[in-house]
């Protein structure tokens, strides 16, 4: 193994033990609301809520959408809308640890934290599982993953099939046709981090991808 990727998957693990201070740090707060209280007696408040983004949606025009879970339990939308989104100056990834503030808001009869400024957001990268870690009991779990690219195909109407590897160790992941605009071009050799939803197909573990957000060269990861 050469020192250059030795160095990356250093840091990589070092993202993790970062990961772990800063989400409690961000969750020890004792202004943070649990998402679990979060009601309609909210609606129009401002709150700050912390968790860990448990899935990732983006729009044709740009919107963001984002689910955060925390330690309550509970589950809700942030969605950043794309002049804003357009201003952030840190990735935000699938399972990365977030803290926002934002004013509650009510959409087709489902709550939601709305931020108005990137400093509303602040996000704690999590680091990428090993492909050796992935196993049938993760399926329908989301998942970060890192590996390097073996081969790329179109397949059907514009979907992209990518193959990573990793230390002998192989997984497919599907990229849908509705989400190929925007993401990074990414070639065979490339290193990666994707995050997806792991899925049998043909009796096989994949990883599809839901949003063009969760795919990135590994450099832009790190920054």
């Amino acid at each position: 193994m050469g020192n250059g990727k030795i160095v990356r998957l250093s840091l990589i693990s070092s993202l993790a033990g970062l990961a772990a201070v800063y989400a409690t740090a961000l969750s020890t707060s004792q202004r943070i609301t649990p998402i679990a209280k979060i009601d309609n007696s909210f609606i129009g408040a401002r709150v700050i809520i912390s968790g860990q983004i448990i899935d990732v949606q983006s729009s044709g025009n740009k919107h963001m959408f984002l689910k955060i879970k925390d330690d309550s339990g509970g589950i809700i939308t942030v969605p950043i809308f794309s002049n804003l989104a357009s201003k952030l100056t840190l990735t935000i990834g699938l399972l990365d640890y977030v803290e926002i503030r934002g004013n509650v808001s009510v959409y087709q009869n489902e709550l939601e934290v709305i931020p108005s400024k990137p400093e509303d957001i602040k996000i704690v990268h999590t680091a990428p599982a090993s492909i050796s870690e992935i196993k049938e009991e993760n399926l329908g779990k989301p998942v970060k993953v890192y590996g390097i690219v073996s081969s790329r195909e179109i397949i059907g109407a514009g979907n992209i099939i990518l193959n990573i590897g990793e230390n002998g160790r192989k997984l497919k992941v599907f990229i849908p046709s509705k989400i190929v605009e925007g993401i990074p071009e990414v070639h065979v050799g490339d290193e990666v981090v994707i995050g997806g939803w792991l899925q049998l197909y043909n009796n096989e573990i994949e990883l599809k991808v839901t949003s063009h957000l969760c795919i990135q060269k590994l450099e832009t990861f790190l920054k």
